[in-house]
């Protein structure tokens, strides 16, 4: 879509700084002109007597993933609209969001709807410069109290749960147990697969398998770091992997309480990723009651019920503003790719949630440059956002 002016978003992504919505942002910077901005939009709700300077989880992670964004792509505008809604604001607008969302009527449904319907108003500020300082001190004294168990004999959360640092000793631990060359998976190859694929497939086939991602992403995959080289940088007689570094300090300046709203007729949402790679808690749970195929059918059901029980309700709320909503996890193609990949290559249960959950698309993440949001632990937008709690 073309927008008014060149100071005009045609596109925004319903931000929450998981691995979902930072994707989707990074995939929109491959397809809108360089030339627009693309505003990025969270949500955090507080009660009126609550100081409301105090993070909530998403707009942390928001914040953080912006100014990764920020560093990978330079030359884009990425605008992070900050929408912060009172209680009094949920009171006055709830009565009007249930007639929307009906003739679902739970809480969670209400929650969920709520923090959509804002979002999609996408009335807010832009991001102040110190918020971004207060994101780094948040975080690092978050990971102190974790480091030093602070939080374990207290009912206190952290803010964001990453992936645990080790999980790299767990995959191998786990791969070491089974020596054994194994058979590529896909029907009819007779090949063996190479160790360490992600795959679990022969050359020949994880090109075969990497052919839609490379469509989807419009450029070559590259997923699998045993298949594809991996680029690195010799230092005298060792070779180390390059790393970029994240200056969170070191950002484009926004205008101090800049007042905007979002003109963006199109929302892009990460609606269906989580049901179709395993992204809940619930189904680490089914899968340690039944193991893969358990956890099998209970992605197909949730695929099947994603019509009926979230879309229609997804829809009537993003639209209410104008808007026209888009889920590119649920674009055709990307559905029937994913249906036709065994459960295996879309997660793996044996190792922790933030690397496990959602594994294949942690790896599109990483292949693109976020690396930010790849070990990043599933929280809901309902306790993300803080709307639960209000």
């Amino acid at each position: 879509p073309q927008a008014y002016s060149k100071t005009d978003a045609c596109v925004a992504v319903l931000f929450s700084g998981g691995i979902d919505s930072v994707v989707l942002a990074a995939l929109s910077h491959r397809h809108v002109p360089s030339s627009q901005p693309i505003d990025l939009i969270n949500v955090s709700f507080f009660n009126d007597d609550i100081n409301g300077s105090s993070l909530s989880p998403d707009r942390l992670a928001a914040i953080l993933s912006y100014k990764e964004m920020q560093l990978q792509f330079p030359e884009r505008e990425w605008r992070f609209i900050a929408v912060d809604v009172k209680y009094q604001e949920v009171k006055e607008q709830e009565n009007h969001i249930r007639t929307l969302i009906r003739p679902l009527d739970s809480t969670m449904d209400f929650n969920i709807s709520t923090a959509f319907w804002f979002a999609a108003r996408g009335k807010g500020r832009l991001l102040d410069p110190t918020e971004v300082e207060q994101a780094q001190r948040e975080l690092k004294e978050d990971k102190t109290s974790v480091d030093n168990n602070i939080l374990e004999t207290s009912s206190q959360q952290p803010l964001l749960r990453f992936a645990k640092q080790n999980h790299g000793n767990q995959r191998n631990k786990d791969s070491s147990k089974n020596q054994a060359r194994q058979q590529c998976i896909r029907e009819g190859c007779s090949r063996h697969a190479l160790q360490g694929c992600i795959f679990q497939s022969c050359k020949f086939c994880c090109g075969k398998l990497q052919g839609p991602i490379s469509s989807f992403l419009g450029k070559s995959a590259r997923l699998c770091p045993s298949h594809n080289q991996i680029e690195v940088v010799a230092t005298g007689n060792s070779k180390k992997s390059k790393k970029k570094t994240i200056d969170i300090t070191n950002s484009r300046p926004c205008n101090h309480n800049n007042n905007i709203t979002s003109s963006a007729k199109i929302l892009i949402s990460g609606v269906g990723a989580d049901e179709q790679l395993a992204g809940y808690g619930r189904h680490r749970t089914t899968f340690q009651r039944g193991g893969y195929d358990a956890l099998k059918c209970e992605l197909q059901m949730e695929v099947n019920r994603l019509w009926t029980r979230n879309l229609g309700r997804d829809d009537r709320v993003l639209c209410d503003h104008g808007k026209e909503a888009r889920f590119p996890f649920l674009d055709e193609d990307v559905v029937a790719f994913l249906e036709n990949l065994p459960v295996e290559r879309k997660c793996d249960m044996s190792l922790s949630p933030g690397v496990g959950d959602k594994m294949l698309l942690r790896e599109v993440a990483r292949m693109i440059g976020v690396n930010e949001c790849s070990t990043l632990v599933k929280r809901a937008i309902q306790f993300g956002s803080r709307i639960a709690k209000v």
